[in-house]
């Protein structure tokens, strides 16, 4: 090989060089982050089995005749299961920031890349520019033909060509990697989320747990006792779903005759408390006391206290406050929805009252032995209920 072409080959050895010792260095740290994500994994699936034993006990359990000893085997069963969920997702939320990181890193090795190899190739491009004067005075100056010339250039291009394939190569990498770090910010997002809903869940079967001392007073650890609050939970339940109905029905006979003018408005309702947290589902498979009725509601996180505010424009058809009953607010909408809120330590409206979206109708109750909380309670939250032609439906089809 002619010594014209040594200047610009080295510079490219020297850039390769360098290129490949910055990969081995991103190369550890993206495999130390590998392991710990490969730990977490480990972890996440050694609790997910106990997740699956404990709630295949729960399901039997369910499905035993309803007694006192069961209903706290059940209360205690529940709250061992929030807190592997807890514990889970917890480990998903490290791996997931561990990938995140472990991105993060393959990112910043890409962008010095690309930073290094653009300040190479101008130094690189610099020289062969120097070393293609020269070598154009020294075929006038030697009295060679202008085929060497043409051959070193056609070499020149070929080194930058290849070069400019590598940039570009290691920009389409970067904007890659761009893309899966959007992608793991908004996983963890998501999982920071469910974090904040499993602790809910654990607040409110921590409350279940405390909820044992007063079920076992109520009971004195009497299997008659325990029966016959069931079957007073039973009455009550049906007494407040027939008082719901009846008053729907009267209501909604009062509109036909234009007694009564609802606020219009679209039937998409709102959140009634600021939390959007929901603690137990419509039907819940998991609700506490299903083996006495179906939830016909969605539980919401809220503190004892919080104030509630009215789901829909309407009109106040029931503000029932029964002492240390079960006190609710029946609010009947236009398109023969109603909602209720149950659980009310405070009522701040009348009944036949209009309200609009957004107005407080009263604060949140649901701590045991509060006005309002009525038996059984777990712990504070707001019970929530959407109705259509007086059957319940799911909320959450109704939430935004």
């Amino acid at each position: 090989m002619h010594k014209k072409y040594f200047a610009p080959i080295i510079l490219v050895a020297i850039f390769f060089i360098t290129f490949f010792k910055q990969f081995a260095f991103a190369a550890d740290d993206v495999s130390n982050l590998q392991s710990q994500i490969n730990a977490r994994k480990t972890q996440i699936e050694t609790l997910q089995k106990q997740i699956s034993e404990t709630t295949k006990a729960l399901q039997g359990k369910q499905k035993e005749k309803a007694s006192l000893e069961n209903q706290l085997e059940l209360i205690t069963g529940r709250l061992d299961k929030a807190r592997l969920d807890l514990s889970a997702t917890q480990a998903k939320l490290e791996q997931t920031t561990l990938e995140k990181q472990q991105t993060e890193k393959k990112i910043d090795a890409k962008r010095q890349e690309i930073d290094d190899q653009q300040v190479q190739v101008s130094e690189l491009l610099r020289s062969l520019d120097f070393t293609e004067r020269q070598s154009i005075v020294s075929i006038f100056a030697s009295g060679k033909t202008l085929s060497d010339f043409f051959s070193m250039q056609d070499a020149v291009h070929a080194v930058d060509t290849q070069l400019t394939r590598a940039l570009i190569k290691v920009l389409l990498a970067k904007q890659e990697l761009d893309v899966q770090k959007t992608q793991l910010v908004t996983t963890e997002q998501t999982l920071a989320s469910v974090k904040n809903t499993l602790i809910a869940k654990q607040d409110q079967l921590k409350n279940q747990s405390n909820a044992k001392a007063q079920l076992l007073l109520q009971t004195k650890q009497s299997e008659g006792k325990y029966q016959k609050l069931v079957a007073d939970l039973k009455k009550q339940y049906s007494t407040t779903e027939n008082e719901i109905q009846s008053i729907e029905k009267q209501i909604n006979a009062q509109l036909k005759n234009k007694g009564k003018v609802i606020p219009t408005g679209a039937v998409q309702l709102t959140w009634p408390v600021p939390s959007h947290i929901v603690t137990a589902l419509f039907h819940d498979p998991d609700y506490p006391f299903r083996n006495i009725f179906e939830h016909p509601a969605i539980d919401i996180h809220a503190g004892q206290g919080t104030q509630v505010r009215a789901a829909g424009n309407g009109i106040v058809g029931r503000a029932k406050n029964a002492g240390m009953g079960y006190s609710y607010i029946l609010i009947v909408h236009n398109n023969k929805i109603s909602t209720v809120y149950g659980h009310i330590s405070r009522i701040l409206v009348a009944e036949d009252q209009t309200v609009n979206a957004g107005d407080v109708i009263g604060l949140s109750g649901g701590t045991p032995g509060t006005p309002g909380a009525g038996p059984f309670v777990t712990g504070p939250h707001l019970h929530f209920e959407v109705r259509l032609n007086g059957i319940p439906v799911n909320p959450l089809d109704y939430l935004p």
